[in-house]
């Protein structure tokens, strides 16, 4: 269920109160639902995040546009992340 709701959207993931409300439950609800699963909604927003810069670098966008897309300030940040999501830099993924 959560899954689903993570892959209908284009944009970064909602606030752990929005996915809340959309699926009609509480938060402390939703956390159990997670903890249920060996998640959190960071994990979520994370594997979310990375799958989508994945894509796109594959697909050739330029890191910046990447970095902004998923709400990140500066591509800086956002290739720290990238690495310690997939282990591996934007720039290795994308000459792939």
């Amino acid at each position: 269920m959560l899954d689903e709701f993570a892959s209908c959207g284009r944009g970064p993931l909602p606030s752990t109160t929005a996915v809340a409300r959309a699926l009609h439950i509480s938060e402390p609800h939703l956390r159990r639902l997670l903890a249920g699963e060996s998640t959190t909604l960071g994990a979520l927003r994370a594997r979310h995040d990375a799958a989508r810069a994945v894509e796109a670098l594959r697909r050739g966008e330029a890191l910046d546009i990447v970095s902004a897309r998923l709400g990140y300030s500066e591509p800086r940040a956002f290739r720290r992340a990238f690495r310690r999501w997939t282990g591996m830099t934007p720039s290795a993924v994308g000459a792939a």
